[in-house]
């Protein structure tokens, strides 16, 4: 036991653990992450089941390599599964983009997901280029603190947008856009049963809130299972009749549709070459660095709370981080020749990290226990939207939390800020909110004389954001 523990040890620092924190650590962190991996593979489907299936198998065997490759590769006690932010983008606009691209409103979900799947796939090899070539930091250092700030809590109102709406809490409005949904409408005997379902759906927003606030590590878990038990108890959610625990059919279902099944070419038929490049780059663009930021923000954070690294002057530490992020990107090609959603280090993972895991063995066990989750699959599907919105709303709720750190003061620092916050939430694209927030920070600075502000890094990727819309 005490040679396992030394060998999942960092090098650089002498830690003090013992292998039984380090299996509570991951215990620990299991339960409080596993959300994602429920959560995601519904809004990829589409309500389709073997997209279903095929995503939710690959996304559980994708956690496990990635959590693998942390244990062995970074020897570091975090968890690497399905980015919530980046999984919202690519179910919600990049499939929507590629649909519109296409202009059949008719193309198969199946087709949109593996075309989807090449995406990632692309966005993972280069952001593992950048990572094993220690190019991933340079790059992100040149894209200003305002924009790099504003992007996370961008994502968490996209976050929280897609859940109001899958709650049924917001509904469309022709006069004012959204609106709260019609409470009036409960014993209506056709739509009385949304009603309920936003109510059910808030009931376990306001339970989510209060687990947490008690720092009940598998507060998420709990109350994603409580509301979907509440919603079939009032009839707000039914039983699908045709429901079968048949394993074999989820496996099935991922090696026809999901294993190494991304499609390459079919994208590349849809219009010019220059309109399909424009879509291509912005997609690719916002998987890269919305998963670049992640990555890098969330491994020296947790990393740093744990005192495995010191601060930005610590060489060796620094290199340990690297290895983390080399991990996180590596899985993110994994989870798209798996059939995957993106991957990445997940804040939750820090719930281990808390209670003392401090090697790889914490990711080994997180991987371990994942693994169980491939004999609960039927079981997933059952877990309703309006059970799965609650943890989405409140994943919004957690990532607002960086705005504290937005330089007020400063007009040329907020407004970026500010248009990356409404732009990603009011075009549902978090491509978009990025390019328009750069832009304005590239305009503000030069009409305010402060040129030298600008990073080369900024105006490239500008550039190759606007693409898309030039084409």
């Amino acid at each position: 036991m005490k040679k396992a523990l030394e060998f999942f040890s960092p090098s650089h620092l002498k830690v003090e653990t013992t292998v039984r924190t380090e299996v509570l650590a991951g215990i620990t962190s299991f339960f409080a992450s596993i959300f994602t991996i429920l959560a995601v593979p519904g809004m990829i489907s589409g309500g389709q089941a073997n997209i279903f299936n095929a995503v939710f198998v690959a996304v559980v065997i994708a956690s496990i390599l990635g959590c693998l490759l942390m244990a062995f590769i970074a020897k570091m006690p975090l968890v690497v599964y399905p980015a919530m932010g980046t999984s919202s983008y690519f179910a919600f606009t990049a499939l929507p983009m590629i649909v519109l691209l296409s202009g059949n409103e008719q193309l198969a979900r199946v087709t949109q997901y593996q075309i989807g799947l090449f995406l990632i796939l692309v966005s993972g090899i280069i952001f593992s280029f950048l990572s094993i070539t220690g190019l991933t930091r340079k790059v992100l250092d040149g894209i200003p603190k305002n924009i790099k700030i504003a992007t996370v809590p961008a994502i968490g109102l996209f976050i929280t947008l897609l859940g109001v709406r899958l709650s049924g809490l917001v509904v469309n409005s022709p006069a004012t856009f959204v609106a709260f949904v019609n409470l009036r409408n409960l014993n209506d005997p056709v739509a009385g049963t949304a009603v309920l379902g936003a109510i059910v759906s808030f009931v376990g927003l306001l339970l989510l809130a209060f687990l947490y606030y008690k720092k009940i590590k598998s507060a998420f878990v709990i109350a994603i299972v409580s509301t979907a038990i509440l919603a079939y108890i009032t009839g707000a959610a039914v039983l699908p009749a045709d429901f079968s625990f048949h394993l074999g059919q989820q496996f099935s279902d991922w090696v026809q549709y999901g294993l190494f099944r991304f499609d390459a070419a079919t994208i590349w038929t849809f219009g010019s070459f220059g309109a399909v490049l424009g879509v291509v780059l912005s997609i690719v663009l916002a998987l890269l660095l919305t998963n670049a930021l992640d990555a890098i923000a969330t491994t020296f954070g947790i990393a740093k709370s744990a005192n495995l690294v010191k601060g930005d002057d610590d060489v060796e530490g620094i290199k340990y981080v690297n290895k983390g992020v080399t991990a996180d990107a590596l899985s993110s090609i994994v989870a798209a020749s798996l059939g995957g959603a993106p991957n990445t280090t997940v804040v939750s993972g820090s719930s281990g990290v808390s209670v003392g895991g401090r090697t790889g063995l914490t990711s080994l066990v997180v991987a371990i226990l994942t693994a169980l989750l491939l004999l609960a699959g039927p079981l997933v599907g059952l877990i309703p939207n309006i059970a799965i919105a609650p943890a989405l709303i409140f994943v919004g709720c957690l990532m607002l939390q960086g705005l504290k750190d937005l330089d007020f003061s400063d007009m040329t620092e907020y407004f970026p800020a500010f248009s990356v916050l409404i732009f990603v939430v009011f075009t549902f694209n978090i491509g978009v909110g990025i390019c328009l927030g750069l832009l304005a920070h590239i305009v503000l600075k030069l009409v305010s004389g402060r040129a030298n502000e600008i990073t080369v890094v900024s105006v490239i990727v500008t550039i190759l954001f606007l693409l898309q819309f030039i084409f």
